[in-house]
Parts: C-alpha cells; sequence; structure tokens
C-alpha cells in the first residue's frame, strides 16, 4: 500500500513539473481555425500525441462563437431567427420569451498519431435550441466536428526537437441532422 501511494505522489509531481515546463500561445487565425505553440523545456523522448489534449477546445469554440464571420456563429445566429426571430446579444445569450442555442459539450470521437512527431484528434459536439418554458426542451439540430493536431517542430540541420510543438485546431464540418422516423 506504501508503495502504491509513493507511486502516485511521484506521478502528481512529474506531470506538475511537466505542467510547469511548457508555455502555450493561443492565437485565432480566421472563423475556422486557431494555432498553439507550446514550448516545452523536454528535448529527448517528445511525444507530440501527448500535447493532443484538448486544452484549448472550449477557448476554440468560444472564439468561433464570437466571430461573426465564422460559421458556427452564423450558424447560431440563423437558429436564433427561425427559434425566435430575433438574435441575442454577447451579453445575454437568452431570448426573454423564447430560449436559447445551446451547445453540448466536445466528445473525441477519433485519435491517432505519427510516430513521435505528430499527433490529431477529432472531437464532435451537438448544437440545438432550448426553448423558454416550464420544461425548456433541447431540440439538436446540428452536428459539429472540430479536429486538433499536434506537430513536434525539429532543427532544419539534424532534425532534432527543437523544444516547440504547433497545434492546430480547425472547425472541419457542420451537419444539419435530419430526423427519420424508425418502423417498429
Amino acid at each position: 500500500m506504501k508503495a502504491l501511494l509513493l507511486g502516485l505522489l511521484v506521478l502528481t509531481i512529474s506531470a506538475n513539473v511537466h505542467a510547469a515546463a511548457e508555455t502555450r500561445e493561443y492565437k485565432k487565425d480566421s472563423g475556422v481555425q486557431a494555432t498553439v505553440t507550446i514550448h516545452t523545456e523536454e528535448t529527448d523522448g517528445t511525444q507530440a500525441a501527448a500535447y493532443v489534449d484538448a486544452q484549448e477546445n472550449k477557448k476554440f469554440i468560444e472564439d468561433l462563437l464570437a466571430d461573426a464571420t465564422s460559421p458556427l456563429a452564423k450558424l447560431k445566429a440563423e437558429i436564433e431567427k427561425e427559434s425566435c426571430d430575433a438574435n441575442s446579444t454577447p451579453e445575454n445569450p437568452w431570448i426573454d420569451g423564447c430560449g436559447e442555442v445551446t451547445i453540448t459539450e466536445a466528445v473525441r470521437t477519433s485519435f491517432g498519431r505519427g510516430g513521435w512527431m505528430s499527433g490529431g484528434a477529432g472531437y464532435t459536439f451537438f448544437v440545438g435550441f432550448t426553448s423558454d418554458g416550464s420544461g425548456r426542451f433541447f431540440d439538436v439540430t446540428h452536428m459539429v466536428t472540430i479536429s486538433e493536431s499536434a506537430e513536434a517542430q525539429v532543427t532544419p540541420d539534424t532534425f532534432d526537437y527543437n523544444g516547440i510543438v504547433i497545434k492546430t485546431l480547425t472547425l472541419d464540418e457542420i451537419k444539419k441532422l435530419e430526423k427519420k422516423e424508425i418502423e417498429r
């Protein structure tokens, strides 16, 4: 039992040291993409796939919703118009007497790695409308897919890892869901 506790303590300390040994710089590039530059202190044994961790996904989705040119922001405005004949404001996403657009948590739906230098994942979430009223019914209308890829950067002459991982977040697909009756 003591060995197990000691092992957990060592893992916790090493995870904290690893987390403290990196800095991340997030930059939204466009209405469909953002880049994260990760500076690490490690130089040997790097696995780029370890940085495919969904840490920036929530910020990325928030940024897409705040950018009027983004397809996700346009979808939100379209759903509000269809459901309420009005649009919300950034300060108040709830439209009085009608409801609001709801976005579910993202779920990882794919993952892959390309050796030590690269990795990637896909995430899916749903968008719909939650209507006003005592029931607050949520009706899903769209499925959205985003991807996250990480690439370890190398020196041009020796191709050794240079301590930087570039991660790219991309809005890949917005798909309208069609409802089909199932025969019973």
